[in-house]
């Protein structure tokens, strides 16, 4: 099976875990902390390994089988939002707002040619129509001349 995760720690190395269990054990062994930079191959992203939301909900599981009041290892709490992302998310729904109250654009129907560019337009076709014409009939006149030169060859004898 192919790694997913990734963790990148200056002093033990590179790491790979197949899942998210192996990266539990290597918490629990010290191996990596709750700070190590993590590659998650599925969501093709890094975070610290405290922070993934799937490291985070299997390390709540995993304490329900400890014992009562022990004293296990824990992940550092999720940080709070920052005033940047409060106010991202401000500008947001204030531009979905405007977005939606602005008057929508609908599309017009375009303008016809001017009648010139038609009439010429109209001009150009039946010449090139003319001129087709003009040389089916050429053609039929010289395959019937050819033909009926044929007969006539082959009546003489």
């Amino acid at each position: 099976m192919a790694e997913r995760f990734l963790c990148s720690d200056p002093m033990a190395g590179d790491m790979s875990f197949e899942g998210v269990e192996e990266i539990l054990d290597a918490l629990e062994a010290a191996l990596v902390s709750a700070d190590t930079p993590l590659f998650d191959a599925a969501r093709q992203s890094w975070q610290p390994v405290g922070l993934h939301p799937e490291v985070r909900s299997a390390w709540e599981s995993r304490g329900h089988y400890r014992p009562p009041g022990s004293t296990g290892l824990a992940l550092p709490p999720l940080p709070a939002p920052s005033a940047v992302e409060v106010d991202d998310l401000a500008i947001r729904r204030a531009a979905y707002a405007r977005a939606r109250s602005s008057p929508r654009f609908e599309r017009t129907a375009e303008a016809p040619p001017p009648r010139r560019f038609t009439a010429i337009l109209l001009v150009c076709a039946l010449m090139v129509l003319g001129v087709v014409g003009w040389v089916v009939v050429t053609f039929a006149v010289k395959v019937s001349a050819f033909a009926g030169g044929l007969f006539a060859v082959g009546g003489k004898r």
